[in-house]
C-alpha cells in the first residue's frame, strides 16, 4: 500500500512542477494604468516568444531573459543594455501578467517626472 501512495505522490509532484514555457504567441487581454482599466486598441498587441530567447515585441525583434520573477528585453546587437524590464507573474500555462513602471514628463516645461504603473494580462493564442 505504501508503494502505491509513494507512486501517486511522485506522479502528482512531477505533473505539478512542469515549468511554464513562454514560447508561442501571446495576446493582450487587459491593460491597467495605475489600477484603472484602459481600452485596448482594435488590434490588441501580440508578443511572440520564439526559440533561442528571441521575442517579437511590438514588431521589434529582441532578446529576452527570464530571471526569477523578472522578464528583461534587450536588442540583439547590444544585449547588455536592457530596453524593457517587466515583473512577470505566471498565472497558469496559458496566462501571464506583466507589470512595469513608466516615467512620464509632467508637462513640457518642467523636468519633473511622474511614475505610471502599467499592468497587462496576456493569454496564449497558440
Amino acid at each position: 500500500m505504501r508503494k502505491i501512495i509513494y507512486f501517486f505522490t511522485l506522479i502528482i509532484t512531477f505533473s505539478c512542477s512542469k515549468p511554464i514555457e513562454l514560447k508561442g504567441d501571446w495576446k493582450m487581454n487587459v491593460l491597467l494604468e495605475n489600477n484603472a482599466e484602459k481600452p485596448l486598441p482594435v488590434q490588441p498587441p501580440i508578443i511572440s516568444f520564439r526559440s533561442d530567447n528571441l521575442v517579437f515585441y511590438f514588431n521589434t525583434l529582441m532578446v529576452y531573459k527570464l530571471k526569477e520573477d523578472s522578464l528583461y528585453l534587450t536588442y540583439e546587437e547590444n544585449p547588455e543594455q536592457i530596453i524593457r524590464a517587466f515583473k512577470i507573474d505566471f498565472i497558469d500555462q496559458d496566462h501571464i501578467n506583466l507589470s512595469y513602471l513608466r516615467k512620464v514628463q509632467v508637462d513640457s516645461f518642467s523636468t519633473a517626472l511622474k511614475n505610471i504603473t502599467l499592468q497587462s494580462q496576456w493569454s496564449k493564442i497558440n
